[in-house]
């Protein structure tokens, strides 16, 4: 199977966190096409242990899903930045907590059709707890479930959110 071939980009748009762009390509079946993308860093994801028996997950408000969810902590990667360096430090900044022994347990597109985005997921054990450091727009909630609760909300399927379905169901399964 071929790659499209990139001819243009017809407009582009520049967010807080992302562009839009309209390209123009040469699609995968030999014809023009415009195919609409988000450029995107990528982000980080975390599954914080605590002495092998909790995890931590943040509650927040998501404007576009528009409910109040449960997640890994995660953030968007600095320009520049290394996704382990985005991880240590979103971590901190959200928790206020500090891990050791980082792996990386995946790495995922999750709309591969029209975002570049990359989601790195790391799991990690956390030795000490500081201070968090909220962005100025951030209103979160740190909680702390043991692994069998956590077993069970996603037996319920009551994780909404992709990217923290993912690192927990990884965690679980091989780690």
């Amino acid at each position: 199977m071929k790659k499209a071939k990139f001819i243009k980009t017809k407009k582009s748009i520049d967010a807080n966190v992302f562009k839009l762009q309209l390209d123009e390509v040469v699609w995968v079946n030999g014809k023009k096409a415009i195919r609409d993308v988000i450029r995107h860093n990528g982000i980080t994801a975390i599954v914080p242990i605590i002495e092998k028996k909790y995890i931590i997950l943040i509650k927040q408000y998501r404007y576009g899903a528009d409910r109040i969810m449960l997640e890994v902590p995660a953030g968007t990667i600095d320009p520049g930045e290394r996704p382990l360096q985005c991880a240590k430090r979103e971590l901190i900044e959200e928790t206020g907590y500090h891990g050791k022994q980082w792996k990386l347990i995946g790495k995922y597109f999750p709309t591969p059709a029209y975002n570049t985005c990359i989601i790195h997921s790391y799991l990690t054990h956390c030795y000490k707890q500081t201070e968090t450091n909220y962005d100025e727009d951030e209103v979160l909630e740190t909680k702390i479930f043991s692994v069998s609760e956590i077993k069970k909300m996603l037996r319920n399927n009551k994780f909404s959110d992709m990217k923290t379905y993912i690192c927990l169901e990884r965690y679980l399964r091989y780690y």
